[in-house]
């Protein structure tokens, strides 16, 4: 993971010019290297997520976070993954979520499984929308990450996290089949639930819910 984070913290310096402007001709193929090395650092993450969890040693590191600011910048690794394909995408967050307390670290892997899979899964020729809500219970809090994709069929929501579990070919739709199963894991190594409701053709929510006080 060390020499991916060089990759995309000196691609990051020549975005933003530190180097000299680029040419039009330039931006693509460094948007490409910075969105194909964002990537790989996913799944060196989740490699290493299912090693710890194999190994019984999955470390939970709580803090306090603002939870609107979070979900945006955790959207917006994914901005490049979504430029390259040439996507819009419309993400909605909730203006009142609330301060909760949790591991911003296994949180953000969460996020970035749900929304990327938004992101994959999405309707051909159609812009990308993504809704974030947040609700707090008595003892717990509940988020949804809810997509306009192509959806599943009722028939796989469970099966959907089982690890290497795939319900498309990996020529549509390339991918591991691990990303669900380690999110499924994390939650309820938090004492949490993860869930997910569809319909084919309407999109999907996936939710799971978090202790207040884990």
């Amino acid at each position: 993971r060390t020499p991916l984070n060089a990759i995309v913290g000196f691609v990051e310096l020549l975005r933003d010019g530190f180097y000299g402007d680029l040419s039009p001709r330039q931006v693509p193929p460094v948007d490409r290297i910075a969105a194909s090395a964002t990537h790989l650092r996913h799944l060196v993450d989740q490699v290493l997520d299912i090693a710890k969890i194999a190994a019984g040693r999955l470390e939970v590191h709580s803090e306090t976070i603002v939870l609107r600011p979070f979900v945006l910048n955790v959207a917006s690794e994914l901005e490049s993954l979504v430029s390259e394909k040439g996507l819009a995408l419309s993400i909605t967050v909730g203006a009142s979520l609330p301060r909760v307390r949790t591991d911003p670290t296994h949180l953000r892997q969460i996020l970035i499984n749900l929304i990327g899979n938004a992101v994959k899964f999405r309707k051909p020729d159609s812009p990308v929308e993504i809704h974030v809500d947040a609700t707090r219970r008595d003892d717990e809090w509940e988020l949804s990450v809810r997509d306009n994709g192509i959806g599943i069929g009722p028939e796989f929501t469970e099966k959907v996290f089982v690890i290497f579990q795939r319900l498309h070919s990996k020529e549509a739709y390339p991918g591991t089949g691990i990303g669900l199963a380690i999110c499924k894991k994390i939650v309820e190594d938090h004492n949490g639930r993860l869930w997910a409701e569809s319909v084919p053709g309407k999109g999907a929510t996936f939710s799971f819910t978090l202790p207040l006080q884990p």
